[in-house]
Protein backbone atom coordinates (compact mmCIF):
# COMPACT_ATOMS: atom_id res chain seq x y z
CA UNK A 1 0.00 0.00 0.00
CA UNK A 2 1.47 3.46 -0.90
CA UNK A 3 0.13 7.11 -0.42
CA UNK A 4 1.07 9.82 -3.04
CA UNK A 5 -0.63 13.11 -4.65
CA UNK A 6 -0.93 12.52 -8.25
CA UNK A 7 -2.38 13.94 -10.96
CA UNK A 8 -4.48 12.77 -13.67
CA UNK A 9 -3.71 16.42 -16.01
CA UNK A 10 -1.58 15.42 -18.72
CA UNK A 11 -0.30 18.71 -19.21
CA UNK A 12 0.42 19.09 -15.39
CA UNK A 13 4.63 18.82 -15.14
CA UNK A 14 5.46 18.62 -11.19
CA UNK A 15 9.17 19.46 -12.09
CA UNK A 16 8.19 22.99 -13.45
CA UNK A 17 7.31 23.99 -9.46
CA UNK A 18 10.48 23.13 -8.23
CA UNK A 19 12.75 25.73 -8.09
CA UNK A 20 16.03 24.12 -6.31
CA UNK A 21 16.17 20.90 -8.47
CA UNK A 22 19.93 19.92 -7.68
CA UNK A 23 20.15 21.55 -4.18
CA UNK A 24 22.36 24.35 -5.41
CA UNK A 25 20.35 27.15 -5.83
CA UNK A 26 21.99 29.14 -3.02
CA UNK A 27 25.43 28.53 -4.82
CA UNK A 28 24.54 29.18 -8.20
CA UNK A 29 23.23 32.56 -7.01
CA UNK A 30 26.43 33.90 -5.24
CA UNK A 31 27.90 32.38 -8.25
CA UNK A 32 30.27 30.36 -6.10
CA UNK A 33 31.14 26.48 -6.16
CA UNK A 34 29.68 24.23 -3.00
CA UNK A 35 33.38 23.83 -1.60
CA UNK A 36 34.15 27.31 -1.30
CA UNK A 37 35.40 28.51 2.33
CA UNK A 38 33.39 31.12 4.58
CA UNK A 39 35.40 33.55 3.33
CA UNK A 40 34.44 33.50 -0.39
CA UNK A 41 30.95 33.07 0.54
CA UNK A 42 30.85 36.40 2.53
CA UNK A 43 32.84 38.07 -0.71
CA UNK A 44 30.27 36.40 -3.06
CA UNK A 45 27.39 37.59 -0.93
CA UNK A 46 29.05 41.38 -0.79
CA UNK A 47 29.37 40.96 -4.46
CA UNK A 48 26.22 40.02 -5.79
CA UNK A 49 24.36 42.40 -3.22
CA UNK A 50 26.16 45.65 -4.56
CA UNK A 51 24.79 44.37 -7.91
CA UNK A 52 21.42 43.48 -7.53
CA UNK A 53 20.08 45.80 -4.92
CA UNK A 54 16.94 47.66 -6.53
CA UNK A 55 18.82 51.20 -5.20
CA UNK A 56 21.18 50.71 -7.39
CA UNK A 57 18.90 49.16 -10.28
CA UNK A 58 19.06 45.70 -9.54
CA UNK A 59 15.94 43.00 -9.46
CA UNK A 60 14.20 42.54 -6.25
CA UNK A 61 13.49 39.16 -6.95
CA UNK A 62 17.39 38.19 -7.74
CA UNK A 63 18.45 40.32 -4.10
CA UNK A 64 15.77 38.76 -2.25
CA UNK A 65 17.51 35.17 -3.44
CA UNK A 66 20.67 36.58 -3.13
CA UNK A 67 19.69 37.27 0.74
CA UNK A 68 18.42 33.36 1.25
CA UNK A 69 21.61 32.06 -0.16
CA UNK A 70 23.27 34.89 2.36
CA UNK A 71 21.00 33.46 5.09
CA UNK A 72 21.44 29.69 5.12
CA UNK A 73 25.17 29.86 3.85
CA UNK A 74 26.33 31.99 6.64
CA UNK A 75 24.93 30.21 8.80
CA UNK A 76 27.20 26.66 9.30
CA UNK A 77 24.49 24.36 10.89
CA UNK A 78 22.42 25.70 7.97
CA UNK A 79 24.64 25.30 5.42
CA UNK A 80 25.32 21.53 6.83
CA UNK A 81 21.74 20.52 6.40
CA UNK A 82 21.44 21.90 3.03
CA UNK A 83 24.40 19.75 1.50
CA UNK A 84 23.25 16.91 3.39
CA UNK A 85 19.88 17.33 1.69
CA UNK A 86 21.92 17.97 -1.33
CA UNK A 87 23.41 14.67 -1.63
CA UNK A 88 19.79 12.73 -0.83
CA UNK A 89 18.88 14.58 -3.98
CA UNK A 90 21.99 13.56 -5.96
CA UNK A 91 20.49 10.04 -5.73
CA UNK A 92 16.54 10.88 -6.54
CA UNK A 93 15.29 9.73 -9.55
CA UNK A 94 13.31 12.14 -11.82
CA UNK A 95 11.85 10.59 -14.37
CA UNK A 96 13.09 12.16 -17.79
CA UNK A 97 16.44 13.75 -16.05
CA UNK A 98 18.18 11.09 -13.89
CA UNK A 99 18.59 7.31 -14.68
CA UNK A 100 16.45 4.74 -13.02
CA UNK A 101 18.17 2.68 -10.39
CA UNK A 102 16.26 -0.95 -9.24
CA UNK A 103 13.82 -0.79 -6.71
CA UNK A 104 12.40 1.32 -4.08
CA UNK A 105 10.45 4.37 -5.51
CA UNK A 106 11.34 4.20 -9.28
CA UNK A 107 8.81 1.14 -9.34
CA UNK A 108 5.43 2.97 -7.82
CA UNK A 109 7.11 6.07 -10.44
CA UNK A 110 7.54 3.86 -13.30
CA UNK A 111 3.76 2.76 -12.75
CA UNK A 112 2.51 5.76 -11.77
CA UNK A 113 4.25 7.18 -15.39
CA UNK A 114 2.49 4.00 -16.87
CA UNK A 115 -0.96 4.50 -15.76
CA UNK A 116 -0.49 8.01 -16.84
CA UNK A 117 -0.76 9.50 -13.36
CA UNK A 118 1.86 12.10 -11.92
CA UNK A 119 3.51 12.23 -9.12
CA UNK A 120 4.17 15.52 -6.67
CA UNK A 121 7.94 15.97 -6.28
CA UNK A 122 7.55 16.97 -2.87
CA UNK A 123 5.78 14.03 -1.53
CA UNK A 124 7.43 11.13 -0.33
CA UNK A 125 6.38 7.82 -0.80
CA UNK A 126 5.68 5.85 2.04
CA UNK A 127 4.76 2.18 2.43
CA UNK A 128 2.62 1.66 4.55
CA UNK A 129 1.68 -0.42 7.91
CA UNK A 130 -1.20 -3.13 6.44
CA UNK A 131 -2.08 -2.84 9.90
CA UNK A 132 -2.86 0.31 10.97
CA UNK A 133 -1.63 2.33 8.57
CA UNK A 134 1.69 4.03 10.49
CA UNK A 135 4.83 4.14 7.96
CA UNK A 136 6.19 0.35 7.53
CA UNK A 137 9.13 -1.03 8.72
CA UNK A 138 9.49 -4.81 9.02
CA UNK A 139 8.10 -7.76 6.59
CA UNK A 140 6.21 -10.94 8.22
CA UNK A 141 7.99 -13.94 7.49
CA UNK A 142 4.95 -15.77 7.49
CA UNK A 143 2.80 -13.98 5.63
CA UNK A 144 4.88 -10.83 4.02
CA UNK A 145 2.42 -8.73 5.09
CA UNK A 146 4.08 -5.73 5.86
CA UNK A 147 4.15 -3.96 9.34
CA UNK A 148 5.39 -1.10 12.13
CA UNK A 149 6.73 -1.14 15.18
CA UNK A 150 3.68 -0.49 16.59
CA UNK A 151 1.77 -3.38 15.44
CA UNK A 152 5.07 -5.47 17.03
CA UNK A 153 3.55 -7.52 19.30
CA UNK A 154 -0.30 -7.63 17.64
CA UNK A 155 -1.25 -10.36 15.97
CA UNK A 156 -2.42 -10.65 11.87
CA UNK A 157 -3.68 -12.44 9.16
CA UNK A 158 -3.52 -12.67 5.78
CA UNK A 159 -4.72 -14.35 3.00
CA UNK A 160 -4.79 -18.15 3.51
CA UNK A 161 -2.38 -17.68 6.84
CA UNK A 162 -4.15 -16.98 10.00
CA UNK A 163 -3.88 -15.24 12.77
CA UNK A 164 -0.35 -15.57 14.02
CA UNK A 165 2.10 -13.24 15.63
CA UNK A 166 4.69 -11.19 13.52
CA UNK A 167 7.83 -13.50 12.31
CA UNK A 168 10.39 -11.32 10.95
CA UNK A 169 13.61 -12.94 9.53
CA UNK A 170 16.55 -11.34 11.72
CA UNK A 171 20.08 -11.65 10.51
CA UNK A 172 21.36 -11.04 14.11
CA UNK A 173 19.62 -14.11 14.71
CA UNK A 174 21.27 -15.88 12.10
CA UNK A 175 24.38 -14.30 13.55
CA UNK A 176 23.85 -15.70 17.27
CA UNK A 177 23.17 -18.92 15.85
CA UNK A 178 26.18 -19.69 13.79
CA UNK A 179 28.22 -18.50 16.61
CA UNK A 180 26.77 -20.92 18.77
CA UNK A 181 27.73 -24.20 16.42
CA UNK A 182 30.90 -22.21 16.11
CA UNK A 183 31.57 -22.19 20.10
CA UNK A 184 30.19 -26.04 19.83
CA UNK A 185 32.62 -26.60 16.96
CA UNK A 186 35.65 -24.89 19.05
CA UNK A 187 34.82 -27.39 22.10
CA UNK A 188 34.42 -30.22 20.54
CA UNK A 189 38.18 -29.48 18.44
CA UNK A 190 39.83 -28.22 21.83
CA UNK A 191 38.73 -31.87 23.29
CA UNK A 192 39.84 -33.97 19.74
CA UNK A 193 42.76 -32.13 19.99
CA UNK A 194 43.56 -32.74 23.54
CA UNK A 195 43.03 -35.95 23.63
CA UNK A 196 45.67 -36.24 20.93
CA UNK A 197 48.43 -33.70 22.26
CA UNK A 198 47.54 -33.25 26.48
CA UNK A 199 49.88 -30.11 25.71
CA UNK A 200 47.61 -28.94 23.43
CA UNK A 201 46.66 -24.76 24.65
CA UNK A 202 44.14 -23.03 22.94
CA UNK A 203 44.83 -19.27 21.90
CA UNK A 204 43.43 -17.52 25.09
CA UNK A 205 45.60 -20.23 26.54
CA UNK A 206 48.55 -18.93 24.81
CA UNK A 207 47.51 -15.92 26.05
CA UNK A 208 47.58 -16.45 29.74
CA UNK A 209 51.00 -17.95 29.34
CA UNK A 210 52.51 -14.61 27.80
CA UNK A 211 50.63 -12.93 30.26
CA UNK A 212 52.35 -14.99 33.13
CA UNK A 213 55.73 -14.57 31.86
CA UNK A 214 55.49 -11.04 31.17
CA UNK A 215 54.06 -10.72 34.70
CA UNK A 216 56.25 -12.97 36.74
CA UNK A 217 59.73 -11.30 34.55
CA UNK A 218 58.52 -7.94 36.59
CA UNK A 219 57.77 -8.85 39.82
CA UNK A 220 60.62 -11.24 40.58
CA UNK A 221 63.08 -8.90 40.04
CA UNK A 222 61.87 -6.74 42.91
CA UNK A 223 64.10 -7.37 46.19
CA UNK A 224 60.28 -7.84 48.10
CA UNK A 225 58.46 -10.09 45.78
CA UNK A 226 57.63 -12.85 48.40
CA UNK A 227 55.39 -9.43 50.24
CA UNK A 228 54.83 -8.34 46.96
CA UNK A 229 50.71 -8.19 45.87
CA UNK A 230 50.48 -8.67 42.01
CA UNK A 231 47.19 -9.02 40.56
CA UNK A 232 48.29 -10.11 37.14
CA UNK A 233 50.08 -13.03 39.27
CA UNK A 234 47.50 -13.21 41.53
CA UNK A 235 45.02 -14.36 39.30
CA UNK A 236 45.85 -18.13 38.97
CA UNK A 237 45.22 -18.36 42.70
CA UNK A 238 42.31 -18.73 45.22
CA UNK A 239 42.38 -19.79 48.45
CA UNK A 240 39.86 -20.69 51.54
CA UNK A 241 39.39 -21.13 55.22
CA UNK A 242 37.73 -23.61 57.52
CA UNK A 243 38.85 -23.48 61.55
CA UNK A 244 41.21 -25.62 60.82
CA UNK A 245 42.48 -25.34 57.13
CA UNK A 246 43.36 -22.81 54.81
CA UNK A 247 43.48 -24.56 50.87
CA UNK A 248 44.75 -23.00 48.01
CA UNK A 249 44.08 -23.57 44.79
CA UNK A 250 46.63 -22.61 41.67
CA UNK A 251 45.86 -22.89 38.10
CA UNK A 252 49.45 -23.46 36.42
CA UNK A 253 49.50 -22.06 32.74
CA UNK A 254 52.86 -23.33 31.82
CA UNK A 255 51.96 -26.95 33.22
CA UNK A 256 52.76 -29.90 30.75
CA UNK A 257 52.20 -33.47 31.22
CA UNK A 258 56.02 -34.14 30.56
CA UNK A 259 57.74 -31.11 33.04
CA UNK A 260 57.65 -31.69 36.87
CA UNK A 261 55.80 -29.30 38.97
CA UNK A 262 57.68 -28.51 42.14
CA UNK A 263 55.83 -27.59 45.30
CA UNK A 264 58.21 -26.16 48.38
CA UNK A 265 56.20 -25.22 51.37
CA UNK A 266 57.08 -24.14 54.80
CA UNK A 267 56.05 -23.07 58.28
CA UNK A 268 56.67 -19.49 56.58
CA UNK A 269 56.54 -19.47 53.14
CA UNK A 270 55.90 -21.48 49.75
CA UNK A 271 57.01 -21.62 46.19
CA UNK A 272 55.03 -23.48 43.36
CA UNK A 273 56.79 -23.75 40.89
CA UNK A 274 56.49 -25.84 37.02
CA UNK A 275 59.77 -26.91 35.24
CA UNK A 276 61.41 -24.20 33.48
CA UNK A 277 59.14 -21.31 33.91
CA UNK A 278 59.31 -18.65 36.79
CA UNK A 279 57.37 -19.68 39.92
CA UNK A 280 53.51 -19.08 40.03
CA UNK A 281 53.79 -18.85 43.79
CA UNK A 282 56.60 -17.48 45.64
CA UNK A 283 55.06 -16.11 48.88
CA UNK A 284 55.40 -15.47 52.49
CA UNK A 285 52.24 -17.10 54.34
CA UNK A 286 50.09 -14.04 56.18
CA UNK A 287 50.37 -16.57 59.11
CA UNK A 288 52.66 -19.49 60.79
CA UNK A 289 51.16 -22.99 59.71
CA UNK A 290 50.94 -26.19 61.97
CA UNK A 291 54.15 -28.11 60.05
CA UNK A 292 53.38 -31.08 62.53
CA UNK A 293 50.28 -31.86 60.16
CA UNK A 294 51.07 -33.37 56.87
CA UNK A 295 50.00 -30.59 53.99
CA UNK A 296 48.09 -32.42 51.46
CA UNK A 297 48.30 -32.03 47.46
CA UNK A 298 46.77 -33.04 44.43
CA UNK A 299 47.37 -32.43 40.99
CA UNK A 300 46.00 -32.87 37.73
CA UNK A 301 47.28 -35.21 35.24
CA UNK A 302 48.42 -32.42 32.80
CA UNK A 303 49.86 -30.03 35.39
CA UNK A 304 47.18 -27.38 35.15
CA UNK A 305 45.67 -27.68 38.37
CA UNK A 306 47.42 -27.85 41.47
CA UNK A 307 45.35 -27.33 45.54
CA UNK A 308 46.53 -28.31 48.32
CA UNK A 309 45.57 -27.95 52.17
CA UNK A 310 47.38 -26.83 55.07
CA UNK A 311 46.85 -27.04 59.01
CA UNK A 312 46.50 -23.11 61.13
CA UNK A 313 49.29 -22.56 63.34
CA UNK A 314 46.44 -21.76 65.99
CA UNK A 315 43.22 -23.63 64.91
CA UNK A 316 40.12 -21.23 64.75
CA UNK A 317 42.32 -18.15 63.95
CA UNK A 318 40.95 -15.81 61.36
CA UNK A 319 42.92 -15.00 58.54
CA UNK A 320 42.45 -11.70 56.97
CA UNK A 321 44.84 -12.76 54.21
CA UNK A 322 46.83 -15.90 52.90
CA UNK A 323 50.12 -14.73 51.90
CA UNK A 324 52.17 -11.28 53.67
CA UNK A 325 51.68 -8.13 51.28
CA UNK A 326 47.83 -9.09 50.12
CA UNK A 327 45.16 -6.70 51.24
CA UNK A 328 42.59 -7.89 53.11
CA UNK A 329 40.39 -10.75 51.67
CA UNK A 330 42.26 -10.62 48.59
CA UNK A 331 41.51 -13.73 46.32
CA UNK A 332 39.77 -15.14 48.78
CA UNK A 333 36.50 -17.41 48.21
CA UNK A 334 34.55 -15.54 50.44
CA UNK A 335 35.12 -11.79 50.24
CA UNK A 336 35.56 -9.23 53.26
CA UNK A 337 32.21 -7.13 51.77
CA UNK A 338 28.92 -7.68 50.12
CA UNK A 339 28.36 -5.63 46.84
CA UNK A 340 24.95 -5.18 45.65
CA UNK A 341 24.86 -3.48 41.97
CA UNK A 342 22.38 -1.48 40.19
CA UNK A 343 22.05 0.21 36.58
CA UNK A 344 23.37 3.36 38.52
CA UNK A 345 25.43 2.53 41.72
CA UNK A 346 27.23 -0.11 43.29
CA UNK A 347 26.63 -0.55 47.27
CA UNK A 348 29.72 -2.22 49.62
CA UNK A 349 28.80 -3.25 53.00
CA UNK A 350 31.44 -4.04 55.35
CA UNK A 351 31.37 -4.94 58.80
CA UNK A 352 33.08 -3.61 61.72
CA UNK A 353 33.11 -3.63 65.37
CA UNK A 354 30.95 -1.65 67.40
CA UNK A 355 33.34 0.74 68.43
CA UNK A 356 34.99 1.79 65.34
CA UNK A 357 34.13 5.63 64.90
CA UNK A 358 33.94 7.57 61.99
CA UNK A 359 37.49 9.25 62.75
CA UNK A 360 38.49 5.01 62.25
CA UNK A 361 37.86 5.06 58.80
CA UNK A 362 40.04 5.98 55.87
CA UNK A 363 37.74 5.91 52.31
CA UNK A 364 39.95 6.81 48.94
CA UNK A 365 38.34 6.38 45.34
CA UNK A 366 39.57 6.96 42.36
CA UNK A 367 38.88 6.04 38.98
CA UNK A 368 40.40 3.11 38.78
CA UNK A 369 40.53 1.53 42.53
CA UNK A 370 39.27 1.84 46.14
CA UNK A 371 41.23 1.70 49.09
CA UNK A 372 39.33 1.17 52.88
CA UNK A 373 41.44 1.42 55.71
CA UNK A 374 39.78 0.71 59.30
CA UNK A 375 42.10 1.30 62.28
CA UNK A 376 43.81 -2.00 63.49
CA UNK A 377 40.72 -3.83 61.57
CA UNK A 378 40.98 -4.04 58.23
CA UNK A 379 43.22 -2.75 55.15
CA UNK A 380 41.15 -2.99 51.63
CA UNK A 381 42.19 -2.49 48.19
CA UNK A 382 40.40 -3.52 45.29
CA UNK A 383 40.89 -2.55 41.84
CA UNK A 384 37.68 -2.02 38.96
CA UNK A 385 36.94 -4.55 36.30
CA UNK A 386 38.06 -1.84 33.76
CA UNK A 387 40.87 -0.08 34.01
CA UNK A 388 41.87 1.92 30.87
CA UNK A 389 44.61 4.67 30.52
CA UNK A 390 43.00 8.24 28.90
CA UNK A 391 39.38 6.36 29.03
CA UNK A 392 36.45 7.46 31.71
CA UNK A 393 36.39 5.33 34.85
CA UNK A 394 33.78 3.02 35.62
CA UNK A 395 32.47 5.08 38.64
CA UNK A 396 32.49 8.83 39.38
CA UNK A 397 34.96 9.46 42.40
CA UNK A 398 33.18 12.97 43.75
CA UNK A 399 30.36 11.33 43.82
CA UNK A 400 31.18 8.56 45.89
CA UNK A 401 29.91 8.86 49.25
CA UNK A 402 30.06 6.32 52.49
CA UNK A 403 28.25 6.23 56.39
CA UNK A 404 28.96 3.92 59.10
CA UNK A 405 25.22 3.03 60.56
CA UNK A 406 24.79 0.61 63.70
CA UNK A 407 23.38 -2.94 62.78
CA UNK A 408 23.45 -6.07 64.71
CA UNK A 409 24.76 -9.71 63.53
CA UNK A 410 23.29 -12.85 62.99
CA UNK A 411 23.83 -13.26 66.73
CA UNK A 412 22.14 -10.62 67.52
CA UNK A 413 25.59 -8.66 68.42
CA UNK A 414 25.88 -5.48 68.29
CA UNK A 415 28.19 -4.30 64.85
CA UNK A 416 28.41 -1.28 62.78
CA UNK A 417 28.18 -1.28 58.69
CA UNK A 418 30.46 0.92 56.94
CA UNK A 419 28.63 1.19 53.50
CA UNK A 420 30.18 2.95 50.44
CA UNK A 421 28.28 3.56 47.59
CA UNK A 422 30.21 4.05 44.21
CA UNK A 423 28.14 6.00 41.41
CA UNK A 424 28.86 5.07 37.82
CA UNK A 425 29.47 7.64 35.19
CA UNK A 426 25.90 8.84 33.08
CA UNK A 427 25.51 6.71 29.81
CA UNK A 428 27.28 7.60 27.08
CA UNK A 429 25.71 9.11 23.75
CA UNK A 430 26.26 6.11 22.52
CA UNK A 431 24.52 3.69 25.01
CA UNK A 432 21.50 5.98 25.02
CA UNK A 433 21.45 6.13 20.80
CA UNK A 434 22.54 2.66 19.55
CA UNK A 435 21.76 0.56 22.91
CA UNK A 436 18.54 1.51 24.51
CA UNK A 437 19.98 3.08 27.66
CA UNK A 438 21.96 -0.55 28.50
CA UNK A 439 24.80 0.16 30.14
CA UNK A 440 27.92 -1.74 28.68
CA UNK A 441 29.20 -2.08 32.08
CA UNK A 442 30.80 -5.21 33.79
CA UNK A 443 27.21 -6.93 33.75
CA UNK A 444 27.10 -6.87 30.09
CA UNK A 445 30.75 -7.67 29.38
CA UNK A 446 31.73 -10.65 27.14
CA UNK A 447 34.37 -12.48 29.20
CA UNK A 448 37.69 -13.17 27.78
CA UNK A 449 38.44 -17.15 28.74
CA UNK A 450 36.94 -18.62 25.74
CA UNK A 451 33.17 -18.88 27.08
CA UNK A 452 30.24 -17.43 25.20
CA UNK A 453 28.70 -15.97 28.42
CA UNK A 454 28.64 -12.53 29.38
CA UNK A 455 29.24 -10.84 33.04
CA UNK A 456 32.69 -10.06 34.84
CA UNK A 457 32.25 -9.16 38.70
CA UNK A 458 32.67 -5.58 39.70
CA UNK A 459 36.23 -6.08 41.38
CA UNK A 460 38.93 -7.60 38.69
CA UNK A 461 40.57 -8.87 42.70
CA UNK A 462 37.56 -11.14 42.41
CA UNK A 463 36.98 -12.59 38.87
CA UNK A 464 37.86 -15.93 38.83
CA UNK A 465 38.69 -17.16 35.07
CA UNK A 466 40.08 -20.46 35.89
CA UNK A 467 37.40 -22.13 38.20
CA UNK A 468 39.29 -22.26 41.11
CA UNK A 469 36.21 -21.22 43.50
CA UNK A 470 34.45 -24.96 42.28
CA UNK A 471 37.57 -26.59 43.98
CA UNK A 472 37.55 -24.71 46.77
CA UNK A 473 33.75 -25.19 47.97
CA UNK A 474 33.86 -28.82 47.23
CA UNK A 475 37.36 -28.97 50.15
CA UNK A 476 35.54 -26.82 52.42
CA UNK A 477 32.50 -28.50 52.31
CA UNK A 478 34.06 -31.76 52.63
CA UNK A 479 36.02 -30.86 55.89
CA UNK A 480 33.75 -28.43 57.25
CA UNK A 481 30.15 -29.14 56.13
CA UNK A 482 29.64 -25.78 54.67
CA UNK A 483 31.15 -23.50 52.10
CA UNK A 484 30.21 -20.21 50.69
CA UNK A 485 29.27 -20.10 47.13
CA UNK A 486 30.42 -16.95 45.43
CA UNK A 487 27.19 -16.47 42.13
CA UNK A 488 29.27 -16.63 38.76
CA UNK A 489 28.34 -13.37 37.11
CA UNK A 490 26.90 -14.62 33.95
CA UNK A 491 24.04 -16.38 36.40
CA UNK A 492 24.23 -13.38 38.93
CA UNK A 493 23.91 -10.60 36.94
CA UNK A 494 21.64 -12.41 34.19
CA UNK A 495 18.75 -15.09 34.69
CA UNK A 496 18.38 -16.66 37.06
CA UNK A 497 19.81 -13.99 39.23
CA UNK A 498 21.75 -16.42 41.54
CA UNK A 499 22.86 -14.87 44.36
CA UNK A 500 25.92 -15.59 46.86
CA UNK A 501 25.28 -17.68 50.08
CA UNK A 502 26.71 -19.93 52.66
CA UNK A 503 25.43 -23.18 52.05
CA UNK A 504 25.40 -26.26 54.37
CA UNK A 505 23.38 -28.63 52.09
CA UNK A 506 25.09 -29.97 48.54
CA UNK A 507 22.47 -29.27 46.17
CA UNK A 508 22.89 -25.82 47.04
CA UNK A 509 26.51 -25.76 45.91
CA UNK A 510 27.64 -24.87 42.11
CA UNK A 511 26.91 -28.09 39.64
CA UNK A 512 30.84 -27.84 39.48
CA UNK A 513 31.55 -28.09 43.05
CA UNK A 514 29.01 -31.21 43.52
CA UNK A 515 31.23 -33.26 40.15
CA UNK A 516 34.17 -32.30 42.64
CA UNK A 517 32.99 -33.60 45.73
CA UNK A 518 31.56 -36.72 43.90
CA UNK A 519 35.05 -37.00 42.42
CA UNK A 520 36.57 -37.11 45.95
CA UNK A 521 34.12 -39.53 46.96
CA UNK A 522 34.69 -41.86 44.30
CA UNK A 523 38.31 -41.41 44.51
CA UNK A 524 38.19 -42.61 48.78
CA UNK A 525 36.03 -45.48 47.86
CA UNK A 526 38.20 -46.66 45.40
CA UNK A 527 41.39 -46.23 47.85
CA UNK A 528 39.64 -48.41 50.77
CA UNK A 529 38.54 -50.94 47.83
CA UNK A 530 42.27 -51.00 47.28
CA UNK A 531 43.32 -51.79 50.92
Amino acid sequence: MARAYAYLDDDFDPWDSVEDLDGDSHYRVLSISPKASDADVKAAYKKQARIHHPDKGGDAHIFGAVQAAWEVLSDKDKRRTYDDWAKQLKYRYIPGITPKTDGGEDVLLDEFERLGMHCDPTTQLVVLCEVCGRPSTKVCYVCEIRFCDFCTRKQHWKGKFGLHWPVVNAPVMREQLAKKELEKKRIEDARRMLLEDPNHREEHELRDIRSFKDAAKVVYQKSDAMVTYDLKLAKFYMWAQTARYVYLSCYVPTGYTDKELRFLPSASDVTLQPEDSPPIIQRLWARQLDVSVPIETWQAPDKRMFTMAAAKGVPGEHWPQVFRGDSAGARCLEPPYILTETEDEVVMEIKVPFWIDKGDVVVDITEKAITVEVRNQLQLQRTFWKVQEGKKGVVVPDECIWSLDEDTDDNGDDIKVLMITLVKPDLTDDEVMWKKGKRDDNRNQRRSDGANRKGVRFFADDEDTFSLEDILQALCFMEAGEAWVPAKPWEHYQYPFVQPRKSSQLHQLGMQAQRHIEMMLAEGDSEEDDA
